[in-house]
């Protein structure tokens, strides 16, 4: 059961009725009822994974605000300490804290490796050992249950979180478990912090038609995307990366192109319409995309692109690396070896490299992917590095970087540069994603065939897509100077309705869908 099938409109709207229904108390029951009860209707075989992550994480975060309360009881009851005593009281604390921690992390992440990367190790394990002439490892049926990657990482947030000392742990292991499984972020996110959402989740909510009116519309526009957008160019990207060694350079770079706006239509499309369906609860979620193809570098597109991903990375991953004594030693070697202002970046780029890695490994367990994530961690550590030649260049030029034609042509630049960059996640493995970069740049070849440019679709199809395309650039236009439901909603009653009916009727006369509007979406996958 998918967000954008008839069978979870009717299942959420039995939720919403329950909710609103029910005495107000009662209300996250309800949200943890309807949460458990999606993960078995979209598909989840068992609970014990998911069960063993809630248990562990209510565990571990009642354990370090046990040791904080017992600190401060002890801290005030006993006798007079120096602040030195203190010091060495709190860091031994610390240290205890640290323990459970790192063995809840053992544990979760542990178990995500196990059952999302235990087959690729063994992949890579069995090549070096048919190289040396040993017998290869038997695989493991092990299949890795629906959304692990979502709510492990969300759930070993909160407990960073509370680690830090951040906000205090929820006491009740059932809200616990509400938060790290709420139905409709739990199979693609957004990753939610505990201290922005939990809240919502526990509170007792009227209805308000504002949140019914505003959760409409922009379920309704991420319908226009999936539908109009994502599901009709699909076909063309996957005809151009199943068959590449039949398409000329030119082809496999617009398969390129097609797989960054068709992606960016389908992520953004999936948070429309579960942040729509939470609005009509009240509950506002994380923003996860800021229109990133109107970037101007590619680490700007990374702060506009998947946000709640890039902000995990950054504070639990990035953060930590690049203040850790192996990124010290990184950069007073940088500095001894390469100057004062390159040595500087090192513990960022010390960061950067392992951050991208497994950004890459994050989204899925194949070369193909790492080599993805590494590659933008190489350009944007070049863009760093270069910064000072590319300014001189610029000032030779006479370019002012907030002129307007400088800012398209950035925009530009940065667009094909992350088209580029998908030929590795677009192909089928890893080779073939190096059969094919290749082919881009010894066979780029102009062909005009409508095939060269649209395979596997019609010129309806070509028409259908060009107008919903320019209808999204210009409503994300409208969305980079001001939000557009609020500005929407000052239009007289006719044009609201009006506007309402062209983005329905877009939809059924231009949509691709079957009878039961059922699509899957692709972050699901990682």
């Amino acid at each position: 059961m998918t967000v954008n099938s008839l069978s979870f409109m009717v299942f959420f709207l039995v939720v919403a009725l329950c909710f609103y229904l029910l005495p107000k108390k009662f209300q996250w029951i309800c949200l943890l009822v309807a949460s458990l009860a999606f993960y078995a209707l979209a598909g989840a075989t068992t609970f014990v994974w998911i069960f063993i992550t809630c248990v562990t994480t209510y565990l571990a975060v009642r354990q370090m605000e046990r040791m904080d309360d017992a600190l401060k009881a002890s801290l005030k009851s006993g006798e007079p300490l120096s602040k030195d005593e203190q010091k060495q009281a709190k860091a031994a604390e610390k240290a205890k804290k640290r323990k459970v921690l790192v063995l809840l992390l053992v544990i979760n992440i542990g178990i995500l490796v196990m059952l999302k990367y235990c087959n690729f190790l063994i992949n890579n394990v069995n090549l070096i050992l048919g190289a040396v002439g040993i017998p290869a490892l038997n695989q493991l049926g092990l299949v890795a249950p629906l959304g692990i990657s979502y709510y492990t990482l969300t759930s070993m947030g909160y407990a960073i979180d509370v680690y830090k000392g951040k906000y205090k742990p929820e006491r009740n292991f059932f809200k616990n478990m509400l938060f790290i499984s709420f139905f409709p972020i739990m199979t693609q996110g957004p990753f939610s912090r505990f201290n922005d959402l939990a809240p919502q989740l526990f509170a007792q909510h009227s209805f308000c038609y504002h949140n019914l009116s505003f959760g409409c519309q922009r379920i309704l526009w991420g319908f226009f995307k999936k539908f109009v957008i994502a599901d009709r160019l699909q076909p063309a990207m996957n005809t151009i990366f199943s068959n590449y060694n039949d398409y000329s350079g030119m082809s496999i770079f617009l398969g390129c192109i097609y797989m960054s706006v068709q992606i960016y239509a389908d992520s953004s499309a999936y948070l429309d319409i579960v942040a729509g369906f939470s609005q009509i609860l009240d509950i506002r979620l994380t923003e996860n995309f800021q229109r990133p193809f109107f970037s101007q570098s590619l680490a700007e597109y990374w702060r506009r692109w998947h946000i709640s991903l890039s902000a995990w990375f950054r504070d639990y991953v990035f953060y930590p690396l690049s203040i850790s004594k192996q990124a010290i030693k990184f950069g007073k070697f940088g500095k001894k070896h390469f100057g004062i202002r390159v040595g500087k970046l090192f513990p960022a780029i010390y960061g950067m490299c392992i951050v991208w890695f497994f950004t890459g490994l994050w989204h899925d367990a194949s070369w193909r992917y790492i080599l993805w994530g590494v590659s933008n961690g190489v350009v944007m550590i070049a863009a760093m590095l270069l910064e000072p030649t590319f300014n001189k260049w610029k000032d030779a030029l006479h370019i002012k970087s907030d002129s307007n034609y400088w800012r398209r042509f950035s925009i530009v630049r940065t667009f094909l540069l992350v088209a580029v960059l998908k030929v590795f996640p677009a192909s089928a493995s890893t080779s073939a994603s190096l059969h094919a970069t290749w082919k881009m740049i010894t066979d780029f070849r102009p062909v005009f065939t409508f095939d060269a440019w649209f395979p596997s679709l019609t010129p309806t199809d070509v028409v259908f897509l060009a107008y919903g395309l320019i209808f999204f650039l210009i409503v994300s236009n409208i969305q980079e100077k001001h939000p557009v439901r609020p500005w929407l909603a000052e239009k007289p009653l006719v044009v609201r309705w009006l506007v309402y009916f062209l983005l329905l009727g877009s939809i059924l006369t231009m949509g691709v869908f079957n009878i039961s509007m059922v699509g899957g979406f692709a972050y699901a996958q990682f």
